[in-house]
């Protein structure tokens, strides 16, 4: 039992300091808070969405991304969608689905699958971002 408690106390050490050394690092970008909104709400059409093996999607956008969550499950549901900061510039900023399948208790399981990726310098080029960010007069 101790053991177990030291073993904890030392993971959780070593994930302060990676933590810690990530965060006091990693390159700070210009609206990073507006970014990651942006993006989530980019994906936000897709958070509640359940599918299946037969489901129709109703537009183009749901089949690029529903082939993707067809690939790994047979029948699901999205829970969530949030964006991921990047360490620094050069690399992309990631969206990412949570997606939940399967009945509990036997074989529930919820898996966060990446849906977007794109570096910062290209979604500051958005035009969708640039008029998000205008100031309203």
């Amino acid at each position: 039992m101790l053991s177990a408690l030291l073993l904890f106390l030392i993971i959780g050490v070593i994930a302060a300091i990676y933590w810690g050394i990530w965060s006091g690092t990693r390159q700070k970008l210009v609206d990073e808070q507006k970014k990651i909104n942006f993006l989530e709400s980019e994906f936000m059409y897709l958070k509640g969405y359940e599918f299946d093996k037969t489901t129709v999607p109703e537009n183009k956008n749901y089949e690029t991304l529903l082939s993707i969550f067809r690939d790994r499950f047979k029948k699901g549901k999205i829970t969530e969608i949030y964006a991921n900061l990047p360490y620094n510039e050069k690399k992309p900023w990631k969206v990412y689905a949570t997606v939940k399948s399967g009945t509990w208790p036997f074989n529930d399981k919820e898996e966060n699958l990446e849906i977007h990726s794109i570096l910062d310098k290209e979604l500051e080029d958005l035009e969708e971002y640039k008029k998000l960010k205008k100031p309203k007069p």
